[in-house]
């Protein structure tokens, strides 16, 4: 354990050097949050439909999915997939410690760096916007919010070191790398709310591993979950935590045991 925290500690510093890029990224997130709450405002106006969230909540919801962005496991380990091709996966392959608790401390910290960036930038510009753009949060739900955040990452970090496992198989790591994020966005609620989808498409939805990544912890942020709906919702996410850690860690076992590295 104390092996991998300090992996853990060195994979954040070296992210959090990238400071410029963590907030040009955020204003970028600024910009579509505006965006987004605009479209919402108008169909909210506009039409009726069968949605679990009100327009405050969906509005909320925005902010917190803007901020949340790049929590998202948007590939895999992109400097394992260069060692794949190169050979200097022998490296990694050598050292004393298990290899899948290496890469998930290093996809946690390429989880949680740039959160710690964004979202609290994020937060103080929405929570001062007048009228229907301002993020608004329900304060009783808040500690239940943010260990289901933090059920969140750890979902996150390890759907990601399984991206990295599949490397082993592979020529290239590119194709998972993009039709990963295309897929996983949609599910978690990054790009359309669960919440403004058909009843049965989004109660469907809510029981993959996805939402449990984004969908379940914003939905308890902005109030759109009770006390129960809460638990059940984070029971499930560390349901799918375990079974992700599980399978993870069996792809890069055997990935391991079937590597072969020729030249020198």
């Amino acid at each position: 354990m104390r092996a991998f925290l300090a992996l853990a500690r060195t994979a954040l510093r070296q992210q959090m050097q990238y400071r410029a890029a963590a907030l040009a990224g955020a204003a970028t997130q600024l910009a579509f949050g505006f965006l987004y709450a605009s479209v919402y405002q108008a169909f909210y106006a506009g039409g009726a439909g069968e949605a679990d969230l009100t327009l405050a909540q969906a509005v909320s919801y925005v902010w917190l999915s803007q901020g949340t962005y790049r929590m998202m496991p948007w590939s895999g380990l992109r400097d394992i997939d260069a060692m794949m091709r190169d050979g200097r996966i022998a490296f990694e392959l050598a050292r004393p410690r298990a290899l899948f608790s290496m890469w998930y401390g290093r996809a946690l910290s390429l989880r949680t760096s740039p959160l710690l960036i964004n979202l609290p930038l994020l937060l103080v510009i929405s929570l001062l916007l007048p009228g229907d753009f301002r993020l608004r949060l329900a304060l009783p739900m808040l500690p239940l919010g943010a260990l289901s955040l933090l059920l969140g990452m750890l979902n996150s970090a390890a759907v990601t070191t399984l991206l990295t496992g599949t490397y082993f198989w592979t020529i290239s790591g590119q194709g998972i790398n993009r039709i990963a994020p295309m897929i996983g966005s949609f599910l978690a609620g990054n790009i359309i709310p669960l919440g403004l989808l058909p009843a049965a498409l989004r109660q469907a939805l809510r029981l993959l591993p996805f939402a449990a990544m984004l969908d379940a912890p914003l939905r308890i942020l902005v109030g759109a979950a009770d006390i129960r709906a809460a638990l059940q919702a984070m029971a499930l996410q560390i349901l799918w935590l375990a079974a992700l850690l599980a399978l993870g860690r069996a792809v890069v076992q055997a990935g391991a045991r079937k590597c072969m590295v020729q030249g020198g």
